[in-house]
């Protein structure tokens, strides 16, 4: 896992993903047709049948839970690795190895092979490492780091020296590699719960527009239902109505950039980007899915304001 913080993220309601460049997906094109009074009638078609808006929070559950099971292998993995390292018993010795100091430096003079001969218990914790955390499915397309590269990385320069140039497996180094690897497996906890929470957070977006752009389509067709041309008075209530939804859409707009300012605190290191960024910042689509999902949302309701503005202007 390799979890820079964001800008901070400002939305007006109304405006695209922060990020978006140019608009040329089918949502967009709908959206434009939508402002158009001639094909308001068709709106329900417009709107691509299930909203086509929601594709960005689809991208980003789909996205998300494929993460989420790239953090699940990786924690069983530092689980794995910390049993097997259980079951290791270092050798007695009245000189005993300490991991050395922190030492990039050091670690870049490394040859590629470990130095010298290493007992059977040392050699059965290298290879234990190689066995759980770097075997992973996702390792080589995700990492494709070196072994030294990992154990630095996941466990820390001191670590990595101490694995890679002692001779035996000392109590205190394995001592240092359960504390170490148990640490690890903890922040994949962490990092797993807020993942989790997340994915929570897209459904419960994705509900709440749903409900907002069901409610959109429903008075559509009621002012479609009847042979003769609704009253004034009708058309104003909906038009109140249709205000009323592009505002709680800004409230869910204002709910989400309240998490994108706290990100849950899933960092390892002072390299590790915040987790908005880690998790998102790969997606195509949208680096703020629920955001741009919201930006459509409001985008269909303005369209059918402006196009029943145009109607009640029109009422004797």
């Amino acid at each position: 896992m390799s979890i820079s913080s964001p800008a901070s993220v400002s939305f007006r309601i109304g405006a695209r993903d922060p990020t978006a460049t140019e608009c040329t997906d089918l949502a967009c094109e709908a959206s434009g047709l939508l402002s158009d009074p001639a094909v308001v009638s068709m709106i329900v078609f417009v709107s691509i049948a299930v909203f086509a808006a929601f594709a960005y929070i689809a991208d980003a559950r789909t996205h998300t839970r494929e993460e989420r099971r790239r953090v699940v292998d990786e924690r069983d993995a530092f689980e794995e690795f910390t049993d097997r390292l259980g079951h290791i018993t270092p050798r007695e010795s009245e000189v005993a190895a300490e991991p050395a100091g922190r030492s990039g430096a050091r670690l870049a003079r490394f040859p590629t092979d470990p130095g010298g001969t290493a007992d059977d218990e040392l050699e059965r914790a290298r290879e234990a490492y190689r066995e759980t955390v770097m075997a992973v499915p996702h390792y080589t397309e995700e990492y494709d780091d070196s072994y030294l590269e990992s154990v630095t990385e996941e466990l820390g320069d001191d670590v990595a020296t101490a694995i890679w140039t002692e001779d035996r497996l000392s109590p205190a180094l394995r001592t240092t590699l359960l504390n170490r690897a148990q640490g690890a497996r903890e922040a994949r906890e962490r990092l797993l719960s807020a993942v989790d929470s997340e994915l929570s957070e897209l459904d419960s977006a994705e509900a709440r527009l749903a409900r907002i752009d069901r409610t959109r389509r429903n008075l559509d067709a009621h002012l479609s239902e009847g042979r003769s041309e609704p009253t004034f008075d009708a058309l104003v209530d909906v038009w109140g109505t249709l205000e009323d939804l592009e505002t709680t859409c800004g409230e869910i707009a204002m709910d989400r950039q309240e998490r994108l300012r706290d990100p849950p605190f899933t960092r390892r290191t002072e390299r590790d980007p915040a987790f908005y960024d880690y998790l998102y910042a790969d997606l195509e689509a949208a680096r703020y899915p629920v955001l741009a999902a919201i930006a459509e949302a409001v985008d269909r309701v303005r369209a059918d304001r402006h196009a029943l503005e145009s109607r009640i202007a029109q009422v004797d």
